[in-house]
């Protein structure tokens, strides 16, 4: 593939391969996706990436949207908007960002290999370890339900009626019991554009799971070093440094926010409506004969996922910006001198608002934004379609 040759990747400017496992699969991601936009790419990854780009997100959208005026129901159609359209969208505003937001990125990135990053003792390595294990332990979960949500569209391939995976009609192609050729291209191609929109969508999640790990991470060292704080020369030694390390934090949370605000806005506002679209063709399917069923389950298994991420590391952001306050009066602040004092206490002051993030200014990254529009409405909803399901058969 050409996104794996030598001379495509200035391996040696962004030295990718000191970064941790969830990081290094996000870049080739990038790569495989078209989405590696640096510099000066060479004509044979250009020409890749446009290949990719015509074939597997322009060509493959185009023909999704079409799909929409050949429904057969309001509900076929209503339940395609909201199960596909809106994750497609998503995924297209995710794929931007990292294209031109690239250098941006970088960036950011950088910044968390700093040398005022790195772990000064045993006991800040073994929070840092911690903190790099949550990441990949979640990113290696993540893979695994995205990647059952797509594998399972395979499911199709059992059934006896040749009915597709996403949508219904490329181009007026015919496909059937007749045409079983035609049928294993269209079928082929679906998948295939769909695993790769899983992919663009799974790294652009990591990213920011692993940027907002990666501050949660400071936030323990930071609290740590505050909390080791004993005497007033230990506190003018340290003092400014850690107030600097915090504030480039700070500045680095709100750049994140700025950064990722279009489209978390977009996942936070189509996913409820995803996941009870998708409820409710699970919970109109509970004949376990039915294979595709399973495949419902999987994807609300996996958008439920999608959005459980951010707000789980955003809520830790948060959580351990507000735990310095607790690690500030932890230190030893009644050995020192009444001038340390007075400048601990503004600093408390300072602390009061903890750091938030915002999708637009409206979805907060916290588990109270997760577990109210989504588990919820989710439940509700499923309960009620199982209901009326049940009674039906009972009738």
């Amino acid at each position: 593939m050409p996104s794996e040759s030598p001379k495509t990747v200035s391996s040696d400017k962004y030295q990718w391969e000191g970064y941790i496992f969830a990081v290094r699969m996000t870049v080739w991601i990038w790569k495989i996706c078209g989405l590696y936009n640096e510099k000066q790419p060479t004509t044979l990854y250009r020409a890749y990436r446009y290949t990719f780009f015509v074939a597997l997100i322009g060509v493959y959208l185009f023909t999704l949207l079409l799909s929409m005026f050949v429904m057969q129901t309001f509900e076929q159609l209503m339940l395609y908007i909201m199960y596909i359209v809106f994750t497609e969208i998503v995924m297209l505003l995710k794929a931007l960002i990292t294209y031109y937001k690239f250098d941006q990125l970088c960036n950011l990135y950088q910044l968390t290999r700093g040398a005022d990053f790195h772990p000064l003792d045993e006991a800040e390595q073994k929070l840092h370890r911690k903190g790099v294990g949550e990441i990949n332990y979640y990113f290696q979960l993540y893979m695994l339900t995205a990647h059952l949500a797509v594998g399972s569209s395979l499911l199709y391939l059992l059934q006896k009626d040749y009915r597709m995976p996403y949508f219904p009609w490329m181009f007026g192609i015919k496909y059937g019991p007749t045409e079983r050729v035609n049928f294993g291209i269209i079928f082929g191609y679906q998948v295939l554009g769909m695993y790769f929109h899983m992919l663009i969508n799974v790294a652009i999640d990591v990213q920011l799971c692993y940027l907002l790990g990666t501050i949660g991470i400071q936030l323990d060292l930071i609290g740590k070093r505050f909390r080791m704080l004993g005497t007033s020369k230990e506190f003018e030694e340290s003092f400014v440094g850690l107030t600097k390390h915090y504030q480039k934090i700070h500045r680095m949370v709100r750049e994140i926010e700025e950064l990722y605000s279009p489209a978390f806005f977009a996942q936070f506002s189509a996913s409820g409506l995803v996941i009870c679209a998708t409820a409710f063709q699970a919970s109109s399917m509970f004949n376990l004969s039915e294979l595709t069923a399973l495949q419902n389950l999987f994807y609300m298994l996996a958008m439920m996922f999608q959005m459980f991420l951010p707000c789980r590391f955003g809520n830790e952001v948060t959580r351990k910006s507000d735990a310095l306050k607790v690690a500030i009066y932890s230190s030893e602040w009644y050995s020192m001198r009444l001038k340390e004092r007075k400048t601990l206490r503004m600093l408390l002051q300072h602390l009061n608002s903890p750091l938030t993030l915002k999708a637009y200014y409206f979805f907060n990254y916290n588990l109270q934004a997760y577990s109210t529009p989504a588990v919820r409405d989710l439940v509700s909803e499923s309960s009620t379609n199982f209901g009326l399901q049940f009674t039906g058969t009972n009738n």
